[in-house]
């Protein structure tokens, strides 16, 4: 029997990628290994861009991801990220790779796209302050002008501009139920 999946959502800061993973959790009863489980301690203690924070952040995701090895095979594994296509071929998506791979389960990845406006407004939403998010709306705006979000091969794109979390935690879990059935693994 083939594990169960391994569930990737990617999209740029505020566009609800905790806030989704968790409806979606609750509704395939997975666990949840948000960004900011391993950002956050890193962030407390080294400045962003440094390699401290990077040697950090990457024992923090070793540590993390050997433990969800750990977990029964039925059980589906989300992760969020934020990642830029220029991560496409770097260390940070390897380790997500290679867990699904090494679980013995399909990696179904998706893409949250979102409307710029609506993504501002989020990110600055005062419910983020204290959180550990990014809530620089002037560094959102640089990070959508240099870059383009990570889209892994066989990736499901969802634009959540008009959804609920509870919503769009609903869409891609019909998406998942899609992607299984014609097993596409990157």
């Amino acid at each position: 029997m083939k594990a169960a999946p391994v569930i990737h959502i990617t999209g740029w800061p505020g566009s609800g990628k905790r806030t989704i993973a968790m409806h979606l959790r609750d509704r395939i009863g997975a666990r949840l290994i948000d960004n900011h489980l391993i950002l956050n301690p890193a962030s407390a203690l080294f400045e962003r861009g440094t390699p401290d924070r990077s040697a950090l952040r990457e024992r923090l995701r070793a540590v993390m991801y050997e433990a969800a090895l750990g977990l029964p095979a039925d059980v589906p594994l989300i992760l969020t990220d934020a990642l830029a296509e220029t991560d496409a071929k770097g260390p940070l998506i390897e380790p997500t790779i290679q867990l699904a791979k090494d679980r013995g389960a399909q990696l179904v990845p998706f893409v949250l796209r979102i409307d710029p406006e609506e993504n501002m407004r989020r990110l600055t939403d005062p419910a983020r302050d204290g959180t550990g998010k990014l809530t620089d709306a002037a560094m959102l705006r640089d990070l959508h002008a240099t870059h383009r979000l990570l889209r892994l091969p066989g990736g499901l794109d969802l634009d959540v501009t008009d959804l609920s979390a509870g919503a769009a935690a609903e869409v891609i879990e019909a998406m998942i139920h899609c992607a299984q059935a014609s097993d596409t693994n990157v």
